[in-house]
């Protein structure tokens, strides 16, 4: 189950008593093994981008994001949720598309990384999903590096996102340079 609090936080398929949304199950894609995997599905675009479960911490409503000078080209700048300043992360960019400014209607997915959270911004969140199987993708795009596996569901393609290699790239000097300065933001 994820759950999903306070008004402005956006409900995924809930089971309207509770505020608990269960995740929907893909028949076609069950392994015949039995295992599966639950991962967020959210739209970007006209495509489907998941994370696992346990990355995910909530989903919000958009709001106003502040510049970061000197900041990687993917990062939007932070946002403060909570009294947590936090990186707004943007796949757009990071995955060389066009960008868009960010709407009131748009969703932000607080997704943590194993060192710190991020903010994600997408133009919608559509559930939770559970899933097994999948493909390795070998394209060398921007965006095909930062896949864990591309899963096939109901005709349509998910693409499963890793987390740390969507945020801090390769690992280089410059990504851990960035990573001390989100940790120092988290602390403060």
């Amino acid at each position: 189950m994820f759950l999903l609090g306070r008004e402005s936080e956006t409900t995924m398929q809930s089971d309207g008593l509770s505020g608990y949304a269960e995740p929907a199950v893909a028949a076609d894609a069950a392994a015949a093994d039995g295992t599966t995997e639950t991962w967020v599905t959210f739209q970007l675009d006209e495509q489907t981008y998941a994370l696992h479960i346990w990355e995910v911490e909530r989903i919000v409503r958009a709001v106003e994001v502040k510049p970061v000078p000197e900041s990687p080209s993917h990062i939007r700048g932070v946002v403060n949720i909570q009294g947590r300043v936090l990186p707004v992360v943007d796949l757009r960019a990071r995955f060389g598309q066009p960008t868009r400014d960010i709407g009131l209607d748009d969703h932000f997915i607080i997704a943590n990384t194993s060192t710190t959270s991020v903010v994600l911004p997408a133009d919608a969140a559509l559930g939770s999903l559970e899933v097994s199987g999948g493909f390795v993708p070998h394209d060398d795009d921007e965006r095909t590096r930062c896949l864990q596996k591309i899963v096939p569901v109901d005709g349509e393609l998910i693409y499963a996102l890793d987390l740390e290699r969507v945020v801090f790239r390769d690992g280089s000097f410059s990504d851990r340079d960035f990573a001390s300065v989100l940790a120092e933001l988290e602390m403060t």
